[in-house]
């Protein structure tokens, strides 16, 4: 997308009530951990949201505000609403987002039996009905019909704080099973009483909190909610149907919009469909299914593209885009792309490395955006000299290093003895398409700032002084070291890194022995092209027609690498079989993203074995001891060792006392994955002097 003209509906001012705003993009709530224990702003929780609100977005959303602090919170650093007291901080957060143009929205939380004993300050969750969220979770006290009425006035209450700090409008959060959600649903509410049973009773609740917030805020006031499009794979959930139904009834109750979201999973928790949209665009289908039932703006979510966002409003199927992880990636996504300039958004990878924060109930980071939490921190002032600067690798942590380098005014130059940027990354997109955003990313920026990126070069240590460097960012990556397996020579086996060589096309002499003659031929021949103009997708392509393995293939090591390479092989009709040796299979990866890479890998026929102890690689097998003591051994016609990435110290090491500054980033300082490369770099670009 090259210009503005083709994002003319997401671009231009839309209405909710009498507010108008300056564009169809929301920032969705999403909470980050970043108010104090006690309920109250910080410093930085401001900064965060100022930061989205000054990138462009038309609304920001303050993510999951407790009216009951702490009773109803479910996350120990839960912004609080239930007192006079949080009010000046929340005037405070409110002034930050406005006077950047946005409007600003709070969202009303109440956890319901979400709100477990262990994150809010010991007090026995209350619900409809007295069902826990899962087994062995608190079982949820059943509230009387006098306390429903008294949690009716804290929605009220906090209504009005919300109205007095300033912000715009509020958003009452009613989906994703939290407790307005619990008294929608037939699979959490089973009371017998006014509140529980048909369709009127059991959204009886929710008009009444609707009822209470507009005698609260009065009649001018926009407020609207949020609400479950769907309940997936839950005994007795709502349908979309019946939840198109429950919009049609809050809109008749007064509310002055709808926004759509999903929940899912017999616990709330199936991350292959929701509440985490894992397709693109896959709660789309429920907000057009609301959009013909109300007369309200609807809003819609669930990783919504830009184009997929103004196709969507163009085709009156919402009215406005609401985007969280995007948004988290780059606050900065709808000022580029009012500019046009697209081609310069860094685009969510989707690895749930945000929301796993939300599972540890951790602070919110980011993978690909170090600064998410540390804005102040991550403010890049120009430097007052500019400095000569050496990189030397161009994974992600030496293209991020240079590209804030760069930023500050300093002359970067980043040598790789490979032909592509990208490092580790450039074969871990080769499994997963999404990880070629980032490489995009930073490679376009690296040209965009003029940093001299000379490729195919290798850089030794003492090479270094002779260029005179003001500083140097060692970011070579890690080693790959060899397991201990018998048999671990033998011509079938191929290492991380002679794979590595073989589907790039740069091989040596004893990696291309271990290839048929026809196959050494081939990659001679087109060895120098695929070196200077493959790219991750191109493989992907090729290797439908051409992959260097056997049908059946035992990947020895089950960290992300070797997982990711598993579903590669058995999507281009390998049988695959992974060994680990520790006690799971890729641990280092966020608990969402593991699950859904772990659903694909049995989908696709590969079977994962962790605790085992290797036997031996023999001709046509490889045979092992389960954790049980059992013996087996399993067809291979080749194995690739796919242990996990060690930190490699030694070029940084060598550099001692040879150049005036240097910083080590990445895998070979420490193995991170994306996340720890991105941060290594962006740190190792802000302390160049």
């Amino acid at each position: 997308m090259s210009n503005t003209t083709r994002l003319t509906h997401l671009l231009k001012p839309g209405q909710i009530g009498n507010l108008t705003v300056r564009n169809r993009i929301v920032l969705a709530p999403m909470c980050t951990g970043f108010s104090t224990i006690d309920g109250f702003v910080t410093e930085r929780l401001i900064a965060y949201y100022e930061q989205r609100a000054s990138g462009g977005a038309g609304m920001i959303t303050v993510a999951a505000v407790c009216i009951d602090h702490p009773r109803g919170r479910t996350d120990p650093n839960q912004l609080g609403v239930s007192d006079d007291k949080f009010l000046p901080g929340l005037s405070d957060l409110a002034k930050a987002i406005k006077k950047h143009g946005a409007a600003a929205v709070l969202q009303l939380h109440h956890g319901g039996r979400y709100s477990a004993s262990d994150a809010n300050s010991g007090f026995q969750p209350v619900a409809p009905s007295p069902i826990p969220l899962m087994p062995g979770a608190d079982v949820p006290r059943e509230l009387e019909t006098e306390e429903i009425a008294g949690i009716l006035r804290l929605y009220a209450t906090a209504a009005l704080r919300a109205k007095k700090a300033g912000f715009d409008a509020i958003e009452i959060h009613a989906a994703h099973g939290y407790l307005i959600s619990e008294f929608l649903s037939p699979s959490s509410n089973k009371r017998n009483d006014i509140y529980g049973g048909n369709l009127e009773n059991r959204t009886r609740f929710l008009h009444e909190v609707v009822q209470a917030i507009r005698e609260s805020v009065g009649p001018d006031y926009p407020f609207w909610c949020r609400l479950n499009g769907s309940e997936f794979d839950i005994e007795d959930g709502s349908s979309p149907d019946e939840c198109a139904d429950i919009a049609a009834i809050a809109e008749k109750a007064g509310v002055d919009a709808i926004h759509v979201s999903g929940y899912g999973g017999a616990m709330g928790i199936d991350f292959t469909k929701g509440p985490l949209v894992h397709t693109p665009g896959g709660f789309l289908p429920f907000a057009a299914r609301v959009k013909q039932k109300v007369q309200v703006p609807v809003i819609a979510v669930g990783r919504i593209s830009l184009e997929a966002g103004e196709q969507t409003i163009r085709q009156r199927k919402a009215d406005f885009i609401a985007m969280g992880r995007a948004l988290i990636a780059d606050p900065d996504l709808p000022k580029k792309a009012a500019a046009g300039k697209t081609d310069e958004i860094r685009e969510c990878l989707h690895c749930y490395t945000c929301v796993n924060q939300s599972f540890l109930r951790q602070d919110l980071v980011c993978a690909i955006n170090a600064a998410v939490g540390r804005e102040k921190e991550f403010h890049l002032k120009p430097v007052e000299r500019n400095r000569r600067v050496v990189v030397i690798g161009g994974g992600p942590a030496g293209m991020e290093a240079a590209r804030i380098a760069a930023l500050r005014g300093h002359q970067v130059t980043l040598y790789d003895k490979e032909h592509h940027l990208g490092g580790s990354l450039f074969f871990a997109s080769m499994a997963r398409c999404d990880n070629e955003l980032l490489t995009r990313y930073l490679s376009g920026q690296l040209r965009k700032l003029g940093v001299e990126v000379r490729l195919g070069r290798e850089i030794a240590p003492d090479m270094l002084p002779a260029m005179h460097p003001d500083a140097v960012v060692v970011a070579p990556g890690g080693r790959y070291p060899v397991p201990a397996v018998k048999g671990i020579d033998r011509q079938e086996v191929l290492s991380s890194a002679e794979f590595r060589q073989i589907v790039s096309g740069k091989m040596s002499a004893t990696t291309a022995q271990k290839l048929p003659a026809w196959q050494r031929m081939l990659l001679g021949l087109a060895g120098p092209f695929m070196q200077r103009y493959l790219t991750p997708s191109l493989v992907r392509s090729l290797s439908k027609i051409w992959m260097p393995v056997g049908r059946n293939v035992i990947i020895i090591g089950g960290d992300l690498a070797g997982c990711e390479l598993a579903e590669f092989l058995a999507e281009r009709g390998r049988k695959v079989t992974v060994l680990e040796s520790g006690k799971t299979m890729a641990p280092e990866l966020p608990i969402p993203m593991k699950w859904l890479l772990m659903d694909q890998l049995g989908k696709n026929g590969v079977e994962t074995i962790a605790r085992v102890k290797y036997g031996e690689i023999a001709a046509g097998a490889v045979s092992f001891t389960t954790r049980d003591g059992t013996e087996r051994s399993v067809e291979a016609d080749t194995v690739i060792l796919a242990a996990g990435i060690e930190p490699d110290p030694g070029f940084m090491e060598s550099l001692d006392g040879k150049v005036p500054q240097a910083k080590a980033a990445g895998d070979c300082r420490q193995a991170g994955l994306i996340r720890g490369a991105i941060l290594d770099g962006s740190e190792a670009g802000l302390s160049i002097e």
